[in-house]
């Protein structure tokens, strides 16, 4: 039920531009609960603007105002955090790369096919760090790289395939046919602007792999010791 009530908090959000309280109203839902389905949706001042003039209530264009002054703030404090580490990162050395490398593989990776390395995510920056960092450590070539998409029957199949093709900087040959899921409901999968299904990279190589998990473990043992 909530599944669905999210999906059409999202819809009246982006396709109509309605406010928390008209949605709320709607819907049944609480502006908390909105806060964080819509916190991705925020409207522009334009659009604000031109809503007030088509009769919003004074009271609903100021609240939305409010949350973008805020989303602006948090935005700044985000900006004054990631200079300060961006500033520290600057004195990481090569091997600080590899073991970031082997922690996200160690979070994210396959462990259980032993013949192949395999990472799957939503998010297009973690695969793209995977595949330079395979070629960089672990001296992968590039065209030995596969992938998969796994999309909902409900996206824009074509675009969302081209999407992943630029992003990974990989060729039509080395995609895997996609895998399409039907849209069940008990399962929120909103083809919103952030969103275009997950990615599977693989690259076969018994030997790698078998390089790669004993990294890991070597590092977890001596981590123990030390922490």
């Amino acid at each position: 039920m909530k599944t669905l009530l999210r999906e059409q908090a999202v819809n009246l959000r982006t396709e109509r531009h309605l406010s928390y309280s008209e949605i709320r109203k709607k819907l049944g839902v609480p502006k908390s609960t909105l806060s964080y389905w819509l916190q991705e949706y925020p409207l522009t001042t334009e659009k604000i603007l031109e809503l007030r003039r088509k009769g919003w209530k004074k009271g609903e264009a100021s609240r939305e105002r409010y949350r973008i002054t805020m989303r602006k703030k948090q935005e700044a404090i985000n900006q004054e955090i990631y200079k300060k580490y961006k500033k520290i990162f600057c004195g990481l050395d090569t091997d600080s790369f590899f073991l970031a490398g082997l922690m996200l593989y160690w979070g994210e990776g396959d462990k259980r096919n032993r013949y192949r390395l395999g990472i799957a995510n939503t998010d297009k920056d973690i695969l793209i760090l995977f595949i330079k960092w395979a070629t960089r450590f672990l001296k992968v070539n590039p065209m030995d790289f596969r992938a998969q998409l796994h999309l909902y029957e409900n996206m824009n199949i074509a675009k969302e395939t081209e999407f992943w093709r630029n992003e990974l900087a990989l060729p039509k040959r080395q995609f895997y046919k996609t895998q399409i899921r039907k849209v069940r409901d008990n399962t929120y999968s909103y083809k919103g602007p952030l969103r275009h299904g997950t990615c599977s990279i693989f690259v076969l190589g018994g030997e790698r792999k078998r390089e790669v998990m004993m990294a890991i473990k070597a590092f977890l043992d001596k981590a123990r010791k030390v922490l």
